[in-house]
């Protein structure tokens, strides 16, 4: 079977996630990414010609482009990820567990443990598509649930060869947490997990924190969604936290990220723990706000691990400038490559 990967945006940079698939005469496009800061590109947009868009989660730069896209352009997301259309935008439902045919392609999703709502896909062709959208195997309280084998994996390669544990990661952060910070956070992403973090730690540190109405209302609406696209045993913490009276002057806060500057928290310091645009780049090298991982991607040893669960014989990794660097360490004697005769991969 002819398969065709086109890499429309994503692919040797941190960019938006646009990924065509062609087989079986169908076209499907893998999310509709929006730029990351101004000025980014976009144009992967025009022109475009598919049958269906499948949208991994809700970030920008997996979902700001749907504005770009036509009106009757079958779109299909998980409800959670809904929310984040544009006003008025029509949807299909694509479970977050589960299975499915779209455009007559066999889809079967599962749960990426990056953010609210956020799925894998695997599209039942060609000995198998998986693409992992953004994901994490170290969500203390969003699970992965591991795909069926495919051939190709499509991979969240965000952070290169990076491959520091989670827990080294947050015992880093906590040490910076004594003093007034603001922890800008994508509400439906790394707030959620950060949130039941710092509720345990800020006890033990003798600090006092308060979050946002946007990261509370995340809260909640996990908990509306069933029991088991959460970690078990959580359910009562993450109802305290949410239910509990908070301090009229925090020490730390976890905010909703609104493009914040150090000039909209005068009493406190920026903590940025994801990525971070030029502006705050520029922000960083002049020392006026802090950065500190939180890992919510794919690290270099679960990459490894990803593709050796999926059988896959091609990997092509996503939204990093690393690409050779990872390609080569993901090399396995059974013969994993980037280029198969059964497959054409452009970019």
């Amino acid at each position: 079977m002819s398969l065709r990967i086109e890499v429309l945006s994503g692919l040797g940079e941190k960019a938006p996630a646009a990924i065509l698939i062609e087989a079986e005469g169908k076209r499907l496009l893998l999310d509709a990414g929006g730029a990351l800061h101004p000025g980014q590109s976009t144009a992967w947009t025009e022109g475009l010609d598919v049958d269906a868009v499948l949208i991994s989660h809700d970030h920008v730069d997996h979902i700001g482009g749907v504005a770009a896209l036509p009106a009757e352009l079958p779109l299909y997301c998980t409800t959670p990820v809904a929310a984040a259309l544009p006003i008025g935008r029509d949807w299909r439902p694509l479970p977050e567990r589960g299975e499915c045919r779209i455009a007559g392609v066999p889809v079967t999703t599962g749960q990426a443990g990056h953010s609210l709502g956020g799925v894998w896909l695997h599209l039942g062709i060609a000995g198998g598509v998986f693409y992992s959208g953004d994901a994490c195997l170290e969500s203390l309280l969003l699970p992965f649930d591991e795909p069926p084998p495919a051939r190709v994996a499509l991979l969240d390669a965000s952070y290169g060869v990076y491959d520091t544990p989670q827990a080294q990661c947050r015992e880093t952060i906590a040490c910076q947490l004594c003093k007034p910070r603001v922890l800008p956070v994508p509400a439906s992403g790394r707030a959620l997990e950060m949130a039941l973090w710092l509720d345990a730690l800020a006890p033990r540190l003798g600090v006092t924190w308060d979050l946002d109405h946007a990261c509370r209302e995340g809260l909640e609406t996990l908990l509306s969604l069933p029991a088991t696209l959460r970690r078990e045993g959580l359910d009562a913490n993450i109802r305290g936290l949410v239910d509990a009276s908070r301090p009229v002057s925090p020490k730390l806060w976890l905010v909703a990220d609104r493009d914040d500057d150090p000039d909209d928290w005068p009493a406190h310091r920026l903590l940025h723990t994801g990525y971070l645009t030029p502006r705050r780049q520029r922000q960083r090298a002049a020392g006026e706000v802090d950065w500190l991982r939180w890992n919510v991607h794919l690290r270099l040893s679960h990459l490894r691990v990803l593709v050796r669960q999926l059988g896959a014989r091609q990997a092509i990794p996503l939204f990093t400038t690393q690409v050779s660097e990872v390609s080569e360490l993901l090399m396995m004697p059974s013969g994993l490559a980037l280029a198969t005769e059964e497959s054409d991969v452009a970019g």
